[in-house]
Formats: C-alpha cells, structure tokens, sequence
C-alpha cells in the first residue's frame, strides 16, 4: 500500500486500485489512478454551477459522488464526452440516472432515459441516440409521456363533468354523481382517465347488470358522456378512445305498466284513506292532470289561472314553459286543497314555505294497501296517456296534453288502443270460422259454396285521413316513411309522393340508421309556401273486392291525395 498528499487531497493505492480522500466529498474509490485523475479534474468547485464533463464508464458509473449544493437542491449531471447530450444525473442519496438532452421547437427538454442501477451504460447510449434521432426529424419523442402524465385522474374527471356539466344542464345529475361515486370512484379514482380501457368499464356493467340490468346500462350511458365532456376540457386528450363505447347494452323491456279500469277504484281509495293530506293531493293531480311529479310538487298557487282553468309550469324536463289545460275534476281537487298562509306552493311540506319532496313513503303504503307492487308513481302519468288513447283521442293530442318533445315517445301509447285491437281480432276471428266452415260444408258436400265471405260484404265508406302540411312534416322526420304509411294504411310510394307534392322534405337514405347508430343529423326545413300554407293534406284509401274464377279473392287498394283549399269542400266530394 502506497500513500500520496497532494495538496488537500490523499490518492492510497492498494492491489491497483486508487482510494482518493478528500475534505470535500469523503472516501472515493477508483479502479485505476488515471480515472481517478480524470474525475477529479473534472469536479466542480465549491459553489460553482458549472456540470463537470468526462468520458463516462460502466465501471466509474456507481462510484461518481453527488457535487452540489449540501441541501440537496442543486442539480448534478456528468455530461459524457463520447455522445453530447447524454448524461449521469447523480442525487443526494447516491442514486443514479442517465438523462439526455436536447431541443425541440425552440424549446430545450431533459429527459430521464432510466435509473443507472437497471440499465448499462450502453443500454442507456442507445436509447439516447434514438430520442436524438426523433428530435432530428421534428418529432418530440416524450409527447405522448407528456400527454399520458398530464391527463386528469378518474376522480378529477368525475369532479369536472359533475360540477361543470351535469349541475348546469341535467336535473338528473344527482344520480349522475351517485353512479360514478358508487361504481367508478371506488375502483379508479386514482388512475388516470387515459388509463382506462374498455375492458374496465364492461366488467363493472357485467357485474351490476347481472341483478340490476337498467342500472348498468344507465352507467354505461354517464361513462360515455363524461369522457365526451372531458375531451371538450381538455382533460382527457382527442386521440384516447372512449371506453365506454361498443359495449352492448342489456336488453331493456319498454314499461307498459298503467292502472286499468278494475284498478282504479282501489287506488282511489287507498289515496283517499291515507293519512298524509297534502301527498294524497298529489297523486290525484297526477292522475288528472298528467305532468310529472317534480313539475306537480313544485307549483305554486300563483301559477294557476283560475279564469282560464290553466297551471303554468315555469321549467319543464324538455326545459321550456308550459301551460297545462285543467280539467273541471282538477279545478275540483285544487278547491279541495287547503292553503297556507306561509306557504306559496300547492303541495306543502312539513318545513314552513318549502314544498313536499317525496311521495315514496307514501306510495309504499299505498302499493302494500292495494297489492299494486308493480305500479310506479310515473305509471299515473301514463294512465292518463293510456285512458285518453283508449277514449279515441289522436296520438298527436296526447303528444300535447303529455309534453312529449319527441313523438316517438307518445307512439308507444298506440299499445293502448285495446279496444281496437280486439275489434281488429274479432273480425279476423269471424272470417276465419266462416272460410274453416264454408271449406268443411264443401268437402262434405262435394260442391262449391253458392258464395264467399267477400262477396256478402257491402261496399264500405272509403277511409278518409285528414292533415296539415306543417304536421305530416312533423311525422315524416318522427318515424321511417314505412312504418308511417302503414299507419295511414298506404304504401311508402304512395306516401312519398305526397309529400313531394305538398313540398316536403323527407329524410335522405340511411338517415334512420345513423339515428339507431347515435349520431346526430339536421333535419331539412319545411320551405314555406303561400299556396300551400292553408290547405289540408287529406287521404283517401278505397278498398275494391272482387275474385276471379281460377284464383282466390284478393284485396286491390287504391290511395289518392287530395290537397283542397278549405275544409267542407274535401267532405262532400268524398260523400
């Protein structure tokens, strides 16, 4: 063993290898005197910034000590003198990192290639020319880590869509914040929302839908638009698919559910026995009037007009005013309620000048009363819809006296018309007994039957459908042109001939499956026209019957569309 002082600092050899002790940094360890040399030189002084520069070695990597400031806070990189722009970031601790450096758009970046204890030294060279070959080429290679990094975690994504979207334009948001709060949070608060995948979000509706399938699909639907809302934020970034797309939704049943004629005494009593006044009220307003809960338990006396018979609805679900007709029975009800004096709403609650909030307890009383346990407080409103198609008003009237924005929604009450359906199946039941006896007498006989079924029927009236421009317009866009003529009990020719003459744009081909597929498409105008604005669009469908001697009788139907300038006229050339 050999020792040697130079200056403040001792170089001890021993079995070739160099021990340098310096005052500054302690006991250092050297493979060879000439590297020792070369790191020493290379060392800054105290205080200074300046980053020293040496060839950089495998065997000299983990033995470079940390030169800096003795907090900590200073930045320590051993540029290597073989590759510019490649380095040895060296921390407090003694742990190592290769970094490498270059510029991008005007813009210097470091990068942290990996840690020095899980890669070599000529791992990490060759990383570092690829991210210079990238930089070369005008590509930044740490954009996407940048984008990754900088997305929003689930948690905060879920914080922005509530506060700064579902409180400003859905009433429903509370269930919203529920789901996510219950279903999401609890799994991926903290990952971040670039993160999830499609697998994540399936599994969680697989295991809610397994006993609550509506509730899963309902989750599905806030999962989709809550990245939608997050890609208009900027919190999660436009090239990250969405993870709740392309999962297939549970199959749902539409709810028909409504209270029959045999029903309905029951429940009127069960209300009337129950011991909350103001809640009974309610519910009797809903079944005369038809508007939803949230709009019946928060009017006030104020929005009733008394002389006209009318209750104005300031905020409906579709978001506009309305004002709902009261029958002479409402007008009855609300007589029957009493008034407060501290209190502006019809329907009271227990806490002074507030309304009543929930009917559920009381509805829960009344289902155990009455045996009803399938009945839900919307089923009243579809009571309403249900009773006045089943008295023979128009599907159109009902869109109105319900509110229904899209009529779509008051085409489903065309399964109430019960009464026409079994008319519909009793003559179908006739002609079948007719023709099943007839065929019986003949094969018994052995002769032909002196006449048909067809050929007893009189020449009935024709058929008459009458509509405004503006209406049939309204349709035409509402549902497929196949499944309105049937309705008319046209065919979809014939029906889009009449709209080419009363100028009526009709949908474009495959405008219903790009509806069924979600997007969103605008819908052409109506053009107006003076010529036609006044006239009515009306339907004429004629039934000829006759049979042939070596074929069986078949229907023949002729269409017409007649467009008359006033009402009287159409009616007496049809008669």
């Amino acid at each position: 063993m050999r020792t040697t002082h130079y200056a403040a600092v001792s170089f001890i050899s021993l079995n070739q290898r160099v021990i340098v002790l310096t005052p500054r940094l302690g006991l250092l360890l050297f493979p060879r005197v000439r590297s020792a040399a070369v790191t020493l030189w290379s060392l800054p002084l105290p205080g200074s910034t300046f980053m020293p520069r040496l060839k950089l070695r495998q065997d000299s990597v983990r033995s470079l000590p940390y030169v800096g400031d003795a907090r900590g806070k200073s930045q320590c990189i051993y540029w290597d003198l073989s590759l510019p722009g490649f380095g040895l970031r060296k921390f407090p601790n003694g742990r190592g990192s290769y970094v490498c450096s270059y510029r991008i758009q005007m813009r210097k970046r470091l990068v942290d290639l990996g840690r020095s204890d899980s890669m070599t030294l000529e791992q990490a060279r060759r990383r570092a020319r690829l991210y210079f070959g990238a930089a070369a080429d005008g590509k930044d290679p740490r954009s996407n880590i940048d984008q990754m990094r900088a997305t929003a975690t689930v948690r905060e994504l879920t914080e922005s869509y509530i506060n700064g979207h579902a409180k400003l334009k859905k009433k429903t948001w509370k269930a919203d914040e529920a789901y996510l709060n219950q279903l999401l949070i609890p799994k991926f608060g903290a990952h971040l929302a670039s993160s999830i995948t499609r697998a994540d979000i399936a599994s969680i509706h697989t295991d809610i839908g397994k006993k609550h399938p509506y509730s899963a699909n309902r989750f599905i639907s806030i999962v989709r638009k809550m990245y939608n809302v997050g890609r208009q934020l900027g919190m999660v970034p436009e090239e990250i698919r969405n993870p709740a797309t392309e999962i297939v939704p549970f199959p749902e049943k539409k709810r028909r559910r409504y209270v029959t004629l045999a029903e309905m005494p029951l429940l009127a009593a069960a209300i009337d026995e129950d011991p909350n006044e103001f809640a009974g009220h309610a519910l009797w307003l809903l079944l005369l009037t038809g508007v939803r809960r949230s709009e019946i338990l928060a009017a006030k006396w104020s929005d009733v007009d008394w002389d006209n018979g009318t209750l104005y609805i300031a905020e409906t679900k579709n978001g506009g005013p309305v004002l709902t007709p009261l029958s002479r029975a409402a007008i009855a009800r609300l007589n029957m309620i009493p008034k407060s004096a501290d209190n502006p709403y019809i329907i009271c609650g227990d806490i002074p000048g507030e309304p009543l909030v929930y009917l559920d307890a009381m509805w829960r009383r009344i289902r155990k009363r009455t045996g009803f346990h399938d009945l839900r407080i919307h089923d009243l409103r579809r009571t309403v819809g249900s009773w006045l198609v089943r008295d023979g008003a128009s599907l159109h009237l009902v869109g109105a006296v319900l509110n229904h924005r899209d009529q779509k929604t008051t085409a489903g009450y065309a399964y109430f018309q019960t009464e026409d359906r079994q008319r519909a199946l009793d003559r179908h039941g006739q002609a079948v007994i007719q023709v099943a006896q007839d065929g019986t007498r003949r094969l018994t006989s052995g002769t032909p039957a002196a006449g048909t079924a067809q050929e007893s029927q009189t020449n009935r009236l024709p058929r008459v459908h009458r509509i405004s421009r503006k209406d049939l317009y309204e349709l035409i866009w509402s549902e497929p042109t196949t499944t309105l003529a049937q309705r008319f009990g046209i065919s979809d020719v014939g029906l889009a001939k009449v709209c080419r003459r009363s100028d009526i744009p009709a949908p474009p081909r495959g405008y219903w499956a790009k509806i069924a597929a979600g997007d969103s498409i605008q819908r052409s105008d109506l053009p107006e026209r003076a010529d036609l604005g006044s006239r009515a669009i009306i339907f004429r469908i004629n039934r000829d019957h006759r049979s042939d001697a070596d074929a069986e009788p078949r229907t023949r139907r002729r269409t017409e569309s007649l467009v008359e300038q006033d009402a009287v006229e159409p009616t007496r050339r049809l008669q």
